[in-house]
């Protein structure tokens, strides 16, 4: 029994070594195939092991390995003394200590004796029994420590001497009795002995069993066959250990029975792969026997079978697009043959046991599902689940949360306010996965893990509650398993710009964009050319903001940084430039411009209209012709305090101002001697003599009498050649050279019709004689200061001409 356990040891060799100072040293690590070190660490592999020297890692181009042994090679070793050591997962598996010799120091020790050689073991092969090995420890703390093995079965066997490094010896030996072995190690500062007592028994070991598996209901059978090589004779006598492992899983089980052991504690429908090794009373363990990979039957009437729906679309009329999902046997497990679905009773399709979703179209109505597992038309399972009408509705889970520890997703929710049967999580991490997400079905607990999550993967959570009427609505969460930085934002763009500042907006960065939750973002912006760099960090929910304080016609370079709880990222940068000019400069300049122009447009039309005013044209009297007003054109007393007369000839009136200068044609009329009623009365209007010419008269002395009237006349040539013929005519008929004041008069009168206010027929006044012999006007007219030459309005009968009707 002894030298069995010592087989499974794993350890280091050699020893408490003693080198040569400068040697080359190789330590080796034992690694059985039935070593407790591979039970104690699943999944070990030497490959696995890494070495160090005195706490410092070795390279790992010194490193060898097989399948049962982990090498370091030391080269040159110059340390006085150091500890080397083997390592997995950050586990010492043992250790050794190098010494050297050859220097003062270490003289004295290697002079000291070997140490005890431990861990004695033979083996005899059941296939050949004349031979046993040997095997032991080394105890050589020195690089010249030897040893001799002697066996003894009665008689004592020819020694086995075994050079420095070598721990075995093998003897020809009877296999049925008893054997006392010593191991002797021996330098040149001594020896020392050690001497175990063998069973014969507990030295043979058989070879690995052949064995068979055998699929049970609800176990697997594991049988060591009766004809294995070794173990006919054995057989019934076996001892035998199972060793399985679940696919995909690094989790060891063992359990031990005779020739014939069953697995209980075995998944339905999962591939195992199962070892077997035996001992026959009380011999060593046999090595494992090959590896054989089964999968487990499955029981499908002791098996669940989950039915749960999606609604993909509803449309206008009512109808919706439905996609039904169930978890069944694995198609491998070929427990099945088909499953058929029922809608309201009615087999609606048949599908492939590969198949684990379907779509169907709907109506609004409550419709009632059923999915069945079939094999040789054989019912074996059935599921049912309702779905409710549109108009149906439920109330949902309340304050969904998510956490992660450890890799995984923790979802928790309150329940909603009626209580609900089962709630059903879904969840997936790609956009592709939405209509036929992961899915699971709990009751009785509002908790649920996703474990070993994808890192820095979006998850889309969605839980549903379900009730005896059918499904309530979902609520969804968003979570990662590990944020990382989130994506950069892709795009920043200038929404507005000034001289002083700049509008940028940004396109945020989407949900569903690795590898994290937005929280804020940093605004980065400096001058093109050396410019301090200035920030700003904004909430998550903002997508544009204003620089201030920027100078005019300055390009600025502009960059967002978007941040998460476990890093950030930047965008590509642009460069937008400010205005040279701002709004409130160019609308004040538009401002100015436009009331300049205005006012130059006025004052345009103003000089126009007083240029227009200026330019009157006045009908010029010589074209004009002089009659008398007659009573029914001049039914007023006054024309000139009454201007509401007869609109017949009212646009032929017009108003001007007689100017103190005479006009000329008058003058020439002065000069050819007034008439007698006219000198007289301007005479004394302007208190001079009638005798004096009125050509001779001061112009700002001449009056006019207000009460007359002056009509236009055909000028002084025509008058003074009608006064001519008057003259003529009387000279003929009366006295000749004498003019008769009568007829001088009348020559006035013809080309100048005079009539006053006092006048109500409007007919001019008759020349009256004075008393001195002149004569002078009916009614007797009182100078009147106000009634100057210089201004004096008159009204005058104009025909006007057709060349000067647009004037």
């Amino acid at each position: 029994m002894l030298a069995g356990q010592a087989s499974d040891r794993c350890e280091v060799t050699p020893q408490n070594l003693t080198v040569k100072l400068g040697s080359n040293v190789t330590v080796v690590f034992n690694a059985p195939i039935n070593g407790i070190c591979r039970n104690k660490w699943q999944g070990f592999s030497p490959s696995q092991v890494f070495w160090t020297l005195n706490s410092q890692k070795i390279e790992e181009s010194f490193y060898d390995h097989n399948d049962t042994h982990a090498m370091v090679s030391i080269s040159n070793f110059s340390l006085e003394s150091g500890t080397v050591e083997c390592h997995v997962h950050e586990q010492v598996l043992g250790g050794t200590i190098v010494r050297t010799h050859g220097t003062f120091r270490n003289t004295s020790m290697a002079m000291e004796p070997p140490k005890r050689p431990v861990n004695i073991s033979c083996t005899t092969s059941s296939t050949n029994e004349q031979y046993t090995t040997c095997h032991w420890n080394g105890a050589g703390n020195s690089q010249d420590t030897t040893y001799e093995v002697t066996l003894k079965q009665g008689d004592t066997l020819p020694p086995c001497y075994a050079p420095p490094g070598q721990y075995t010896c093998q003897f020809k030996i009877n296999s049925y009795r008893n054997m006392s072995v010593t191991v002797t190690a021996r330098n040149s500062a001594g020896n020392v002995s050690t001497t175990v007592h063998l069973y014969w028994w507990a030295t043979r070991k058989y070879p690995p069993p052949s064995i068979r598996v055998e699929r049970l209901p609800n176990s697997l059978g594991v049988h060591l066959e009766k004809k294995s090589v070794g173990w006919v004779y054995c057989w019934e006598h076996a001892k035998c250990e199972v060793e399985y492992v679940k696919e995909g899983s690094n989790d060891t089980n063992r359990s031990e029975g005779n020739a014939t052991i069953n697995i209980y504690d075995v998944k339905p429908c999962t591939n195992y792969s199962v070892a077997m090794r035996c001992a026959c009373y009380l011999s060593m363990w046999s090595d494992w026997s090959i590896k054989h990979t089964v999968l487990s039957l499955l029981n499908v009437r002791s098996e669940p079978l989950y039915l749960w729906r999606r609604v993909l679309e509803e449309y206008g009329n009512g109808t919706r697009h439905v996609q039904l999902m169930w978890k069944g046997p694995s198609p491998s497990c070929k427990a099945i043959d088909e499953y058929r679905l029922y809608v309201d009773s009615t087999h609606l399709k048949s599908l492939q046991p590969t198949q684990y979703h379907t779509s169907v179209l709907l109506t609004d109505t409550a419709h009632d599902i059923r999915i069945a597992a079939y094999q040789n038309n054989t019912m074996l399972r059935e599921s049912f689940f309702k779905i409710p009408s549109t108009e149906k509705k439920f109330p949902l889970v309340q304050k969904p949360f998510a956490t992660t520890q450890n890799g995984d997703i923790h979802i928790s929710w309150d329940p909603p306010s009626k209580p609900a049967n089962e709630y059903v999580i879904e969840w997936f991490t790609d956009a592709t996965q939405k209509d036929t997400p992961s899915w699971e079905k709990i009751q009785d607990r509002n908790y649920f893990s996703i474990v070993k999550s994808l890192p820095h993967k979006l998850y889309t959570v969605t839980i549903s509650p379900l009730y005896d009427e059918g499904p309530g609505p979902e609520n969804v969460l968003y979570t990662y398993a590990k944020e990382g930085a989130p994506a950069k934002v892709s795009k920043v763009i200038l929404l507005d710009s000034d001289s002083t500042h700049l509008t940028v907006g940004w396109q945020p960065v989407q949900r569903n964009q690795c590898c994290g939750f937005v929280v804020n973002y940093t605004i980065l912006w400096n001058k093109v050319l050396n410019g301090p760099q200035q920030s700003e960090t904004v909430d998550h929910t903002r997508r544009n903001m204003t620089l201030r304080d920027l100078q005019p016609d300055t390009s600025y370079q502009v960059m967002v940084k978007a941040h998460s709880t476990a890093g950030s990222s930047i965008s590509d940068p642009s460069q937008f430039t400010t205005d040279a000019y701002g709004k409130a400069f160019i609308r004040t300049l538009i401002a100015v411009a436009c009331g300049v122009m205005i006012l130059l447009m006025c004052g345009v039309c103003i000089f126009m209209l007083w240029r227009r005013m200026m330019n009157l044209m006045v009908p010029n009297p010589q074209y004009s012709s002089m009659a008398m007003w007659s009573q029914a054109k001049s039914p007023k007393p006054s024309f000139l305090n009454n201007p509401d007369v007869d609109s017949s000839p009212r646009d032929n009136i017009l108003q001007f101002q007689i100017d103190n200068d005479i006009d000329g044609d008058l003058a020439e009329v002065a000069g050819t001697g007034a008439p007698p009623c006219l000198a007289e009365d301007w005479a004394m209007d302007a208190n001079l003599s009638p005798d004096v010419s009125v050509s001779e008269w001061p112009a700002e002395n001449v009056r006019l009498n207000p009460s007359y009237g002056i009509g236009p006349f055909g000028g002084a040539e025509s008058l003074e050649a009608d006064i001519e013929d008057q003259q003529q005519q009387e000279q003929q008929s009366e006295q000749p050279g004498q003019i008769s004041p009568a007829t001088s008069c009348q020559a006035y009168m013809d080309h100048m019709p005079i009539f006053g206010p006092g006048d109500p027929s409007g007919e001019a006044p008759a020349c009256v004689p004075s008393e001195d012999g002149s004569e002078h006007s009916g009614e007797s007219s009182q100078p009147d200061t106000s009634a100057t030459l210089r201004a004096t309005s008159t009204y005058i009968s104009v025909d006007v001409f057709d060349g000067q009707k647009d004037n």
